[in-house]
């Protein structure tokens, strides 16, 4: 009977083989092709299963003999992926998901198991408690169940939160997936943290390599970006933080996932720092309005570059009138509890490279002691950014010293130059005129906003973070991110 079925096997592959061969002459490689290239691929395991044939030697002997380009397969049917909007996508099945993932304890692990599709390895990533898993397949979308695993590697450990439920709620009935844009990989870690990241799609790694050159730059700049509809942000309040500050402040316009071309002329600022340094206080202070949450705690709530646009406003009464568009980027917090220095860095790098092909003003935020991770990781951006040869383009801010004497500022102060290795003197002399004296704005400065403080215990500190972010220097050269100077390590 076996030999029955070899020969079955034998009879019907060389008819796939034909079929397979006229699409290609006829159609070359794209989606027809790619539809029949999978259902032969299908009925071919099938037959070889039922039969002596072995399946690896003769499909790769079948896509010899065709001369297929495998990668040029994969990159086909991602395009159609690429061509969809960055949603999960409907989601009939979630309650039934949601239900059924009420049978996962609390200890879960995130996994991976090696795969190979016609030549090319990737890792499945999948969520599990030891019994039951949730996975992202390509074709099935977001699937629970409790088959058994094997071979698989443990990434990482971690607990059944509330958050962790609220996410998991947020994808259960996904379904449209990208092994570039929305993989296992992606799902996964968005479950254990809340970052929508994939490192087998960082840069210069094999997987990266087979598509990104077919990519548009607006589909690039999607790599490692949070879908649409798993970003769920409060509308920004258009009440003013303070009345008294007039229109000298940065007037919101909107907030972005991420900057086109049209936006490179911009004045960009980006911030960066620990998790609860208030970094996103003080950007909320720019615009003297909450764009952007601000929450002091261990977990850094911002989980994905935030991008807001703005335009100030220069005005000397009677005289003349100029204004700027600005961009502020609001990053991911350093040694945040949830993400790894990994995750937070290959954020934060990847987003701006991709995002911005110059920064004009680096505003670095610290409070509280400042721990030999929360150096390093500063240090690697100063040196990525070129601190030495652009001091002037750096800000560095000792935030939240309401309790501070003057004495304890400046010691602050002079503690964070030696941990950084910045230099403490960085300032700029503006000219006053009019017979008055000049005026010195100091590139390191201790600052406090307290919550609700009146006007008048901010005004000072609010006018010299202004100051120091606004002001440039002609002769100052913008920082370049997208060039092989700031490659990044």
């Amino acid at each position: 009977m076996k030999d029955g079925y070899d020969m079955i096997a034998i009879i019907t592959g060389g008819v796939l083989i034909g079929i397979t061969y006229i699409v290609l002459r006829k159609f070359g490689i794209g989606p027809v092709t790619i539809m029949c290239f999978t259902c032969v691929k299908l009925v071919w395991n099938w037959l070889v299963a039922t039969s002596r044939l072995d399946a690896k030697l003769v499909w790769n002997w079948l896509v010899a003999k065709l001369s297929v380009d495998t990668a040029s397969l994969l990159v086909e049917k991602e395009k159609i992926n690429w061509s969809k909007k960055h949603d999960l996508l409907p989601k009939a099945k979630r309650d039934f998901q949601v239900e059924q993932f009420k049978n996962f304890s609390k200890q879960l692990r995130m996994c991976y198991y090696d795969v190979e599709i016609d030549g090319h390895k990737f890792q499945q990533h999948f969520v599990t408690d030891g019994t039951w898993q949730i996975e992202f397949d390509d074709g099935k979308g977001v699937i629970i169940h409790n088959s058994p695993m094997f071979d698989e590697v443990t990434a990482d450990e971690f607990v059944l939160t509330p958050e962790v439920m609220s996410r998991v709620h947020r994808i259960c009935g996904g379904n449209n997936y990208s092994l570039v844009l929305r993989n296992s990989e992606h799902l996964c870690r968005y479950i254990r943290s809340g970052a929508w990241i994939s490192f087998q799609m960082a840069r210069n790694t094999p997987l990266r390599a087979i598509f990104e050159n077919h990519m548009s730059a607006d589909q690039r700049k999607l790599i490692n970006t949070m879908p649409n509809d798993l970003i769920f942000e409060e509308e920004p309040s258009d009440e003013p933080i303070y009345n008294e500050v007039g229109d000298y402040h940065i007037q919101f316009c909107q907030s972005k996932e991420i900057l086109t071309d049209a936006d490179n002329d911009a004045f960009n600022i980006l911030f960066l720092g620990p998790t609860g340094s208030g970094k996103s206080t003080l950007i909320n202070h720019l615009y003297n309005q909450d764009v952007v949450k601000a929450v002091g705690s261990a977990s850094s709530v911002t989980r994905s570059m935030t991008y807001t646009q703005g335009e100030v406003v220069w005005t000397e009464p009677g005289k003349w009138k100029k204004s700027d568009k600005v961009n502020i980027i609001d990053s991911v917090g350093f040694c945040d509890t949830d993400l790894s220095q990994r995750e937070v860095h290959h954020m934060i790098k990847s987003s701006v490279k991709m995002n911005m092909t110059y920064i004009d003003k680096v505003v670095i935020t610290c409070s509280g002691r400042i721990e030999d991770q929360h150096s390093q990781a500063i240090k690697k951006f100063m040196k990525w950014l070129l601190y030495e040869e652009h001091k002037h383009n750096f800000l560095f801010i000792y935030n939240k010293c309401e309790t501070h004497t003057e004495q304890e500022m400046e010691e602050n102060l002079v503690a964070m130059s030696s941990i950084l290795d910045t230099d403490i003197n960085t300032q700029f002399i503006v000219p006053s005129g009019d017979g008055e004296l000049d005026k010195s704005i100091k590139m390191n400065q201790c600052l406090d906003f307290s919550p609700r403080a009146p006007f008048e215990e901010v005004e000072k500190n609010l006018e010299s973070l202004k100051n120091a972010v606004f002001i440039r220097d002609v002769s100052d050269k913008r920082i370049p991110v997208n060039s092989e100077s700031c490659a990044i390590q």
